[in-house]
C-alpha cells in the first residue's frame, strides 16, 4: 500500500477513535454548570437536580387546593424576608435542572414581581407533577450510578462528596429516592421555586417572564 494512502488510512482510524471522546459529556457539564451558579452546591444538591430533571416534582398532586394554600404561604414568608431585607431576590428567575433539561425550576420571584400569576403558576406545577415525563425507579438507579461516577472521577473536590454519595446510596436501598436540599444551599442560597416541565414552561411561563 502506498505510503500516502496508508497514513490517510491510519487519519481515519485515529479520527473514529479520538472524535468521541472529545465530545463534551452532559452530566459533567451540567454539573459543571451548577457549581458555577451555585458555589455552595453539595452532592445532596446536585442529586436533587439530576432527579427532578428525570422524576419530575417527584410525587402525583390529588388536591391543588392543598397546594395552593403551600404556595400561598410561602409566597407571604418569601415576600417578607425579601422586604425585611434578610436576602435578596435571585437574579436567575429560573434554572433547567440535570443534564437533560426536561424540567425547569421557576423561582416564585415571578410572581412576587407580577410577571406571574399564582393560580398560573400552580396551574402549570400541578399539570407537570401530574403529566410529566419521568422514568422508572429502577432507570433512576441506574442514571443516578452514571452520575455519580462522574462526580467521583471528575468532581472529587466537593465537600463530603464520598460520604454523602454513600448516604444517598442508602436511602436509595431503601426506596427513598426524594431528597431535599442541603443545609449549607438553603441557608446560602434561600430557594423558593416550583418544578415545571419543559414543554408547559417554554410555552406558558417563559413569554411571560422574559417579557
Amino acid at each position: 500500500m502506498p505510503i500516502m494512502l496508508r497514513n490517510f488510512h491510519l487519519f481515519l482510524i485515529l479520527a473514529f477513535v479520538l472524535v468521541p471522546s472529545c465530545q463534551p459529556d452532559p452530566t459533567r457539564e451540567a454539573i459543571g454548570q451548577q457549581l458555577k451558579l451555585y458555589p455552595e452546591t453539595r452532592v445532596q444538591d446536585i442529586y436533587k437536580s439530576f432527579c427532578q430533571d428525570n422524576l419530575g416534582p417527584g410525587h402525583l398532586i390529588p388536591n391543588s387546593e392543598a397546594a395552593k394554600a403551600y404556595l400561598l404561604e410561602e409566597l407571604q414568608t418569601y415576600r417578607e424576608d425579601v422586604e425585611n431585607g434578610r436576602y435578596d431576590k435571585p437574579a436567575l428567575r429560573y434554572v433547567s435542572v440535570g443534564d437533560a433539561g426536561n424540567y425547569v425550576r421557576v423561582d416564585l420571584s415571578v410572581i412576587l414581581d407580577g410577571k406571574v400569576d399564582e393560580e398560573t403558576l400552580l396551574a402549570a406545577f400541578v399539570r407537570s407533577a401530574n403529566e410529566g415525563r419521568t422514568m422508572s425507579t429502577d432507570e433512576w438507579k441506574e442514571k443516578w450510578a452514571s452520575v455519580a461516577d462522574v462526580i467521583r472521577k471528575d468532581f472529587p473536590a466537593l465537600p463530603d462528596a464520598e460520604k454523602d454519595l454513600a448516604a444517598i446510596d442508602s436511602l436509595m436501598a431503601e426506596e427513598h429516592y426524594i431528597l431535599h436540599h442541603s443545609r449549607i444551599f438553603n441557608e446560602t442560597y434561600h430557594p423558593h421555586y416550583r418544578i415545571v416541565a419543559r414543554d408547559i414552561f417554554d410555552k406558558e411561563l417563559k413569554p411571560r417572564i422574559n417579557d
